[in-house]
């Protein structure tokens, strides 16, 4: 299984606005869009999304291409969104996020997941097997695709990061 985790595009949030569940901006939709078409070739068996309104937003324009439904994924919400959380119960959370979705969609091809740069940050390092604290950081880029591949060779099972932040997409923006 290839597992694609795609950070939300730009929010409200990320220019400075407070609000509980900030929407994208105008540039967010243009970059979900863009990566929708860039993904588009792309057979995806799950759409698996945040339950805040950035991340689902930001998974709608591929939903709509592929006519493929959105999973809602309760687990994948950004670090804090339901109050305080310690580094360790975020870091058991993403575990328990790559488990539940190695269990339910293992047989499948492409899975993806839409989520925020904090959490992600956790999930990556999960989804890898890294279990560091907080000496290291994957940067997550609004619309940024990581894909870490859940593969067999040689019999053995293994995990392979094959692309960590990719927004080549957004190059034209």
């Amino acid at each position: 299984m290839d597992l694609y985790i795609i950070r939300h595009g730009e929010s409200q949030g990320n220019i400075g606005l407070d609000v509980d569940d900030p929407k994208l901006t105008e540039l967010g939709e243009k970059q979900a869009e863009l990566l929708a078409l860039r993904l588009r070739n792309i057979k995806f068996d799950a759409i698996l999304s945040s339950p805040l309104t950035r991340a689902i937003q930001t998974a709608t324009p591929l939903s709509e291409l592929q006519n493929t439904p959105i999973t809602i994924i309760h687990t994948l919400h950004e670090v804090g969104a339901f109050g305080d959380e310690r580094l360790e119960e975020v870091q058991k959370r993403a575990k328990n996020v790559v488990a539940e979705i190695r269990e339910k969609y293992g047989d499948k091809e492409n899975v993806i997941a839409f989520a925020h740069g904090t959490f992600n940050n956790h999930f990556i390092k999960a989804a890898c097997g890294i279990t560091s604290g907080e000496d290291f950081n994957f940067c997550q880029e609004n619309t940024g695709v990581t894909i870490v591949r859940f593969i067999i060779d040689n019999g053995q099972p293994r995990i392979k990061l094959e692309l960590a932040n990719d927004a080549r997409h957004l190059e034209n923006l």
